[in-house]
Protein backbone atom coordinates (compact mmCIF):
# COMPACT_ATOMS: atom_id res chain seq x y z
CA UNK A 1 0.00 0.00 0.00
CA UNK A 2 0.91 3.77 -0.26
CA UNK A 3 1.87 6.21 2.25
CA UNK A 4 1.40 9.53 0.66
CA UNK A 5 0.99 10.88 -3.12
CA UNK A 6 3.72 13.04 -4.62
CA UNK A 7 3.13 15.28 -7.45
CA UNK A 8 6.26 15.33 -9.80
CA UNK A 9 7.40 16.56 -12.95
CA UNK A 10 10.86 15.85 -15.73
CA UNK A 11 13.57 17.29 -12.52
CA UNK A 12 16.30 17.55 -15.16
CA UNK A 13 14.92 20.15 -17.27
CA UNK A 14 16.07 23.47 -16.88
CA UNK A 15 14.73 27.28 -17.56
CA UNK A 16 15.73 28.75 -21.29
CA UNK A 17 18.54 29.92 -18.99
CA UNK A 18 20.72 26.98 -17.86
CA UNK A 19 19.28 27.15 -14.23
CA UNK A 20 17.39 23.95 -12.36
CA UNK A 21 13.29 24.11 -12.53
CA UNK A 22 12.20 24.15 -15.46
CA UNK A 23 9.16 22.70 -14.61
CA UNK A 24 8.59 23.66 -11.31
CA UNK A 25 5.72 25.81 -11.95
CA UNK A 26 3.60 24.05 -13.80
CA UNK A 27 4.35 20.96 -11.32
CA UNK A 28 3.44 23.02 -8.37
CA UNK A 29 0.22 24.43 -10.53
CA UNK A 30 -0.45 20.49 -10.78
CA UNK A 31 0.13 20.08 -7.09
CA UNK A 32 -2.37 23.39 -5.71
CA UNK A 33 -5.02 22.23 -8.29
CA UNK A 34 -5.25 18.96 -7.19
CA UNK A 35 -3.99 18.63 -3.78
CA UNK A 36 -7.14 18.74 -2.11
CA UNK A 37 -9.71 16.87 -4.26
CA UNK A 38 -6.88 13.64 -3.72
CA UNK A 39 -7.02 14.35 -0.14
CA UNK A 40 -10.59 13.99 0.06
CA UNK A 41 -9.93 10.76 -1.88
CA UNK A 42 -7.71 9.00 0.28
CA UNK A 43 -7.16 11.27 3.15
CA UNK A 44 -3.17 10.49 2.62
CA UNK A 45 -0.59 12.84 2.66
CA UNK A 46 -0.27 14.87 -1.09
CA UNK A 47 3.60 16.05 -1.34
CA UNK A 48 5.10 17.57 -3.89
CA UNK A 49 9.18 17.36 -5.39
CA UNK A 50 10.55 20.00 -7.70
CA UNK A 51 14.06 20.39 -8.65
CA UNK A 52 14.86 23.83 -6.64
CA UNK A 53 12.39 22.87 -3.64
CA UNK A 54 14.84 20.40 -2.28
CA UNK A 55 18.25 22.44 -2.04
CA UNK A 56 20.52 18.97 -2.00
CA UNK A 57 18.63 18.07 -4.98
CA UNK A 58 19.22 21.79 -6.87
CA UNK A 59 22.67 21.31 -5.82
CA UNK A 60 23.21 17.73 -7.67
CA UNK A 61 21.52 18.74 -11.02
CA UNK A 62 23.58 21.60 -10.74
CA UNK A 63 26.74 19.45 -10.64
CA UNK A 64 25.84 17.54 -13.64
CA UNK A 65 26.42 20.55 -16.11
CA UNK A 66 27.38 23.96 -16.48
CA UNK A 67 24.53 26.04 -16.50
CA UNK A 68 25.72 27.02 -20.20
CA UNK A 69 25.32 23.06 -21.76
CA UNK A 70 22.06 22.50 -19.66
CA UNK A 71 19.77 21.84 -22.77
CA UNK A 72 22.49 19.58 -24.15
CA UNK A 73 22.67 17.32 -20.60
CA UNK A 74 19.06 17.21 -20.56
CA UNK A 75 18.48 16.09 -23.84
CA UNK A 76 21.68 13.33 -23.43
CA UNK A 77 19.98 12.09 -19.73
CA UNK A 78 16.45 12.09 -21.37
CA UNK A 79 15.23 8.66 -22.14
CA UNK A 80 17.53 6.96 -18.96
CA UNK A 81 19.64 8.60 -16.30
CA UNK A 82 22.99 6.31 -14.97
CA UNK A 83 22.22 5.06 -11.42
CA UNK A 84 24.23 6.63 -8.74
CA UNK A 85 24.17 6.87 -4.76
CA UNK A 86 22.77 10.61 -4.94
CA UNK A 87 20.45 9.78 -7.28
CA UNK A 88 18.94 6.80 -5.04
CA UNK A 89 18.99 9.39 -2.23
CA UNK A 90 17.44 12.35 -4.04
CA UNK A 91 15.21 11.17 -6.56
CA UNK A 92 14.58 7.25 -6.00
CA UNK A 93 14.11 7.44 -1.91
CA UNK A 94 11.43 10.14 -2.05
CA UNK A 95 9.68 8.49 -4.55
CA UNK A 96 9.20 4.77 -2.93
CA UNK A 97 5.81 3.55 -1.36
CA UNK A 98 4.37 6.87 -3.15
CA UNK A 99 1.88 6.67 -5.71
CA UNK A 100 2.96 9.38 -8.13
CA UNK A 101 1.08 12.16 -9.88
CA UNK A 102 3.27 13.09 -13.12
CA UNK A 103 3.62 16.72 -15.04
CA UNK A 104 4.39 15.03 -18.58
CA UNK A 105 6.50 12.47 -16.85
CA UNK A 106 9.77 11.58 -19.22
CA UNK A 107 11.30 8.45 -19.84
CA UNK A 108 13.82 8.26 -17.48
CA UNK A 109 11.29 9.00 -15.07
CA UNK A 110 8.15 6.51 -16.39
CA UNK A 111 10.76 3.58 -16.41
CA UNK A 112 12.27 4.14 -12.55
CA UNK A 113 8.56 4.62 -11.02
CA UNK A 114 8.38 1.38 -13.63
CA UNK A 115 11.17 -0.20 -12.20
CA UNK A 116 10.30 0.72 -8.80
CA UNK A 117 6.93 -0.72 -8.56
CA UNK A 118 5.66 2.92 -8.30
CA UNK A 119 2.16 3.53 -9.53
CA UNK A 120 1.83 6.48 -11.65
CA UNK A 121 -0.59 8.72 -13.62
CA UNK A 122 1.08 11.02 -16.12
CA UNK A 123 -1.04 13.76 -16.77
CA UNK A 124 -0.66 16.61 -19.78
CA UNK A 125 -2.60 19.66 -21.57
CA UNK A 126 -4.26 18.11 -24.10
CA UNK A 127 -2.96 18.82 -27.44
CA UNK A 128 -6.45 19.25 -29.17
CA UNK A 129 -6.75 23.24 -27.49
CA UNK A 130 -9.80 24.46 -29.95
CA UNK A 131 -12.61 23.10 -27.31
CA UNK A 132 -14.73 25.24 -24.70
CA UNK A 133 -11.69 24.65 -22.55
CA UNK A 134 -8.52 22.79 -22.38
CA UNK A 135 -8.33 19.30 -21.36
CA UNK A 136 -6.31 16.58 -19.74
CA UNK A 137 -4.32 13.93 -21.69
CA UNK A 138 -3.87 11.44 -18.97
CA UNK A 139 -2.13 8.08 -18.79
CA UNK A 140 -2.07 5.44 -16.40
CA UNK A 141 0.70 2.70 -14.67
CA UNK A 142 -1.66 0.22 -13.77
CA UNK A 143 -3.85 -1.61 -16.35
CA UNK A 144 -6.91 -1.21 -14.08
CA UNK A 145 -6.54 2.23 -13.48
CA UNK A 146 -5.97 2.56 -17.29
CA UNK A 147 -8.92 0.42 -18.13
CA UNK A 148 -10.95 2.49 -15.84
CA UNK A 149 -10.26 6.36 -17.70
CA UNK A 150 -11.71 5.08 -21.15
CA UNK A 151 -15.41 5.32 -20.20
CA UNK A 152 -14.70 8.79 -18.23
CA UNK A 153 -12.95 10.00 -21.53
CA UNK A 154 -14.18 12.94 -23.87
CA UNK A 155 -16.11 11.55 -27.04
CA UNK A 156 -14.76 12.63 -30.09
CA UNK A 157 -17.15 13.16 -31.70
CA UNK A 158 -17.36 16.69 -29.64
CA UNK A 159 -14.65 17.91 -30.81
CA UNK A 160 -15.68 16.95 -34.74
CA UNK A 161 -18.69 19.24 -33.79
CA UNK A 162 -16.45 21.53 -32.15
CA UNK A 163 -14.22 21.87 -35.10
CA UNK A 164 -17.08 22.39 -37.40
CA UNK A 165 -18.21 25.26 -35.45
CA UNK A 166 -15.26 26.97 -35.44
CA UNK A 167 -14.82 26.64 -38.85
CA UNK A 168 -18.07 27.86 -40.17
CA UNK A 169 -17.72 30.91 -37.86
CA UNK A 170 -13.86 31.86 -39.15
CA UNK A 171 -15.42 31.36 -42.76
CA UNK A 172 -17.92 33.55 -42.42
CA UNK A 173 -16.36 36.71 -40.92
CA UNK A 174 -13.20 35.84 -43.24
CA UNK A 175 -12.48 36.96 -46.69
CA UNK A 176 -9.20 34.92 -47.65
CA UNK A 177 -7.26 35.55 -50.24
CA UNK A 178 -4.67 32.84 -50.15
CA UNK A 179 -3.77 30.66 -52.97
CA UNK A 180 -5.49 27.72 -52.98
CA UNK A 181 -3.62 24.78 -52.00
CA UNK A 182 -1.27 26.72 -49.37
CA UNK A 183 1.11 25.31 -47.17
CA UNK A 184 1.12 26.50 -43.55
CA UNK A 185 4.61 26.25 -42.00
CA UNK A 186 3.91 25.79 -38.02
CA UNK A 187 7.56 26.54 -35.61
CA UNK A 188 7.87 25.00 -32.43
CA UNK A 189 10.14 25.89 -29.55
CA UNK A 190 13.97 24.14 -30.91
CA UNK A 191 14.24 23.41 -27.20
CA UNK A 192 10.89 21.62 -26.08
CA UNK A 193 10.95 18.07 -25.23
CA UNK A 194 9.00 17.14 -27.78
CA UNK A 195 12.19 17.69 -30.16
CA UNK A 196 14.64 15.58 -28.34
CA UNK A 197 14.84 12.54 -30.47
CA UNK A 198 18.08 10.25 -30.04
CA UNK A 199 19.50 12.59 -27.08
CA UNK A 200 19.82 15.72 -28.85
CA UNK A 201 17.73 17.89 -30.30
CA UNK A 202 16.12 17.41 -33.67
CA UNK A 203 17.65 18.34 -36.43
CA UNK A 204 15.79 20.51 -39.48
CA UNK A 205 18.82 21.34 -41.37
CA UNK A 206 19.23 17.63 -42.01
CA UNK A 207 16.22 17.28 -43.33
CA UNK A 208 16.21 20.72 -45.89
CA UNK A 209 15.98 19.15 -49.17
CA UNK A 210 13.06 16.91 -48.20
CA UNK A 211 11.27 20.39 -46.51
CA UNK A 212 12.19 22.46 -49.59
CA UNK A 213 10.53 19.56 -51.81
CA UNK A 214 7.34 19.54 -49.59
CA UNK A 215 7.09 23.50 -50.38
CA UNK A 216 7.60 22.99 -53.66
CA UNK A 217 4.33 20.66 -54.08
CA UNK A 218 2.30 23.76 -53.28
CA UNK A 219 1.76 27.07 -54.98
CA UNK A 220 2.31 29.25 -51.95
CA UNK A 221 3.93 28.92 -48.60
CA UNK A 222 2.99 30.72 -45.28
CA UNK A 223 5.33 30.73 -41.80
CA UNK A 224 3.18 30.56 -38.70
CA UNK A 225 5.91 31.17 -35.44
CA UNK A 226 5.51 29.82 -32.34
CA UNK A 227 3.66 32.38 -29.88
CA UNK A 228 7.16 31.72 -27.41
CA UNK A 229 9.54 31.21 -29.90
CA UNK A 230 9.82 33.35 -33.02
CA UNK A 231 13.02 31.89 -34.53
CA UNK A 232 12.07 28.31 -35.13
CA UNK A 233 14.50 26.09 -37.00
CA UNK A 234 12.07 24.91 -39.24
CA UNK A 235 10.81 28.43 -40.21
CA UNK A 236 14.22 29.44 -41.77
CA UNK A 237 14.82 26.68 -43.33
CA UNK A 238 10.98 26.69 -44.92
CA UNK A 239 12.06 30.31 -45.78
CA UNK A 240 14.41 29.46 -47.97
CA UNK A 241 12.59 26.96 -50.07
CA UNK A 242 12.59 27.67 -54.00
CA UNK A 243 8.63 28.48 -53.21
CA UNK A 244 6.49 31.38 -53.91
CA UNK A 245 6.83 32.18 -50.24
CA UNK A 246 4.38 34.56 -48.97
CA UNK A 247 5.95 35.49 -45.31
CA UNK A 248 5.17 35.85 -41.64
CA UNK A 249 1.97 35.68 -40.42
CA UNK A 250 0.68 37.02 -37.31
CA UNK A 251 -3.00 35.65 -37.84
CA UNK A 252 -4.99 32.89 -35.36
CA UNK A 253 -3.91 29.33 -36.40
CA UNK A 254 -7.33 28.18 -35.69
CA UNK A 255 -8.65 30.67 -38.81
CA UNK A 256 -6.05 30.05 -40.65
CA UNK A 257 -6.75 26.15 -40.56
CA UNK A 258 -10.51 26.82 -41.33
CA UNK A 259 -9.92 28.31 -44.66
CA UNK A 260 -10.63 25.89 -47.52
CA UNK A 261 -7.28 27.79 -49.55
CA UNK A 262 -4.85 25.77 -46.86
CA UNK A 263 -4.61 22.49 -47.53
CA UNK A 264 -1.87 21.14 -45.77
CA UNK A 265 0.50 21.62 -42.78
CA UNK A 266 4.31 20.97 -42.18
CA UNK A 267 5.38 20.69 -38.80
CA UNK A 268 8.27 18.85 -36.80
CA UNK A 269 5.60 17.65 -34.12
CA UNK A 270 3.62 20.33 -33.18
CA UNK A 271 0.20 19.53 -31.45
CA UNK A 272 -1.37 21.09 -34.54
CA UNK A 273 -0.76 17.85 -36.14
CA UNK A 274 -3.08 16.52 -33.73
CA UNK A 275 -5.87 19.42 -34.40
CA UNK A 276 -5.24 19.69 -38.10
CA UNK A 277 -6.85 16.88 -39.62
CA UNK A 278 -10.53 17.78 -37.68
CA UNK A 279 -10.15 20.91 -39.76
CA UNK A 280 -9.45 18.89 -43.20
CA UNK A 281 -5.77 19.90 -43.07
CA UNK A 282 -3.39 16.92 -44.44
CA UNK A 283 -0.37 16.91 -42.24
CA UNK A 284 3.41 16.43 -42.69
CA UNK A 285 5.00 15.27 -39.67
CA UNK A 286 8.99 15.30 -39.63
CA UNK A 287 9.59 14.20 -36.45
CA UNK A 288 7.42 11.40 -34.03
CA UNK A 289 4.26 12.46 -32.47
CA UNK A 290 4.64 12.14 -28.72
CA UNK A 291 1.12 11.14 -27.57
CA UNK A 292 -1.46 8.05 -29.11
CA UNK A 293 -4.76 9.42 -28.15
CA UNK A 294 -7.57 7.55 -26.85
CA UNK A 295 -10.94 9.02 -26.97
CA UNK A 296 -14.39 7.39 -25.18
CA UNK A 297 -15.00 4.18 -26.29
CA UNK A 298 -11.76 3.65 -27.74
CA UNK A 299 -9.84 0.05 -27.26
CA UNK A 300 -7.71 -0.45 -24.45
CA UNK A 301 -4.18 0.91 -24.94
CA UNK A 302 -1.51 0.68 -22.19
CA UNK A 303 0.45 3.35 -23.89
CA UNK A 304 -2.59 5.75 -24.84
CA UNK A 305 -3.67 8.87 -23.44
CA UNK A 306 -7.25 9.53 -22.34
CA UNK A 307 -8.98 12.64 -23.29
CA UNK A 308 -10.26 14.09 -20.07
CA UNK A 309 -12.00 17.16 -19.08
CA UNK A 310 -12.68 18.47 -15.74
CA UNK A 311 -13.69 15.67 -14.40
CA UNK A 312 -10.22 15.43 -13.22
CA UNK A 313 -10.60 18.21 -10.47
CA UNK A 314 -13.13 16.30 -9.13
CA UNK A 315 -12.55 13.70 -5.79
CA UNK A 316 -14.42 11.19 -7.58
CA UNK A 317 -11.69 10.51 -10.40
CA UNK A 318 -9.40 10.27 -7.82
CA UNK A 319 -10.94 7.68 -5.67
CA UNK A 320 -11.21 5.75 -8.73
CA UNK A 321 -7.71 6.42 -9.67
CA UNK A 322 -6.40 5.41 -6.18
CA UNK A 323 -8.90 2.52 -5.18
CA UNK A 324 -6.54 -0.30 -6.36
CA UNK A 325 -3.56 0.95 -4.36
CA UNK A 326 -5.14 2.38 -0.98
CA UNK A 327 -8.38 2.72 1.17
CA UNK A 328 -10.55 5.64 -0.58
CA UNK A 329 -13.70 7.32 0.74
CA UNK A 330 -17.09 7.22 -0.61
CA UNK A 331 -18.31 8.68 -4.28
CA UNK A 332 -19.80 12.31 -3.47
CA UNK A 333 -20.96 12.59 -6.97
CA UNK A 334 -19.21 16.24 -7.02
CA UNK A 335 -18.53 17.84 -10.47
CA UNK A 336 -17.87 21.60 -10.84
CA UNK A 337 -20.26 23.13 -12.36
CA UNK A 338 -18.84 23.83 -16.51
CA UNK A 339 -17.16 27.10 -17.01
CA UNK A 340 -15.51 27.31 -20.51
CA UNK A 341 -11.87 28.41 -20.21
CA UNK A 342 -11.59 27.28 -16.47
CA UNK A 343 -8.23 25.74 -17.37
CA UNK A 344 -7.27 28.44 -19.68
CA UNK A 345 -7.64 30.85 -17.29
CA UNK A 346 -6.10 28.93 -14.22
CA UNK A 347 -3.03 27.98 -16.38
CA UNK A 348 -2.69 31.49 -17.79
CA UNK A 349 -2.39 29.75 -21.58
CA UNK A 350 -4.71 30.81 -24.01
CA UNK A 351 -2.59 30.78 -27.44
CA UNK A 352 -4.74 33.31 -28.78
CA UNK A 353 -7.96 31.10 -28.50
CA UNK A 354 -9.46 34.09 -26.65
CA UNK A 355 -9.60 35.76 -30.52
CA UNK A 356 -11.97 33.12 -31.60
CA UNK A 357 -14.05 32.79 -28.30
CA UNK A 358 -14.01 35.53 -25.56
CA UNK A 359 -13.19 38.14 -28.05
CA UNK A 360 -14.02 39.29 -31.45
CA UNK A 361 -11.63 38.93 -34.60
CA UNK A 362 -12.67 41.79 -36.85
CA UNK A 363 -13.62 41.00 -40.28
CA UNK A 364 -10.89 41.27 -42.37
CA UNK A 365 -9.12 39.27 -44.88
CA UNK A 366 -6.12 36.57 -44.17
CA UNK A 367 -3.13 38.53 -46.09
CA UNK A 368 -0.91 39.18 -43.46
CA UNK A 369 1.97 37.76 -44.06
CA UNK A 370 4.82 39.79 -44.82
Amino acid sequence: MIEAVTVVGDLLRPYGDGRPGGVDRPTLWLWNALKRQINLACGLPVEVLTATGVPALQAWIESLRPQVEADRCWASLYEDIPWSAAFDRLVVAPLRRRFCVGYELPPWLTRLLDAQGVPYVDIRVHPVRFMDDLMFAVRASRPDTQAALLPLAVAESAVIATAGLSEAMCRFITDSNLPDDTLLVVGQRAFDSSQIVGGGFFDVSARTAEIHALCARHPAVVLKPHPFDRASPLLKVAAGAPSRVLGVTSDNVYRLLAQPQISALLTVNSSLAYEAPYFGTRVHALGPLRMRLAWRGAAPDPAAHAALDGIVLAPDFWRVVLAPCTAVSMADGMRLPAKPNRLRIALDSFWNFQELDTDRIPRSAVNNAA
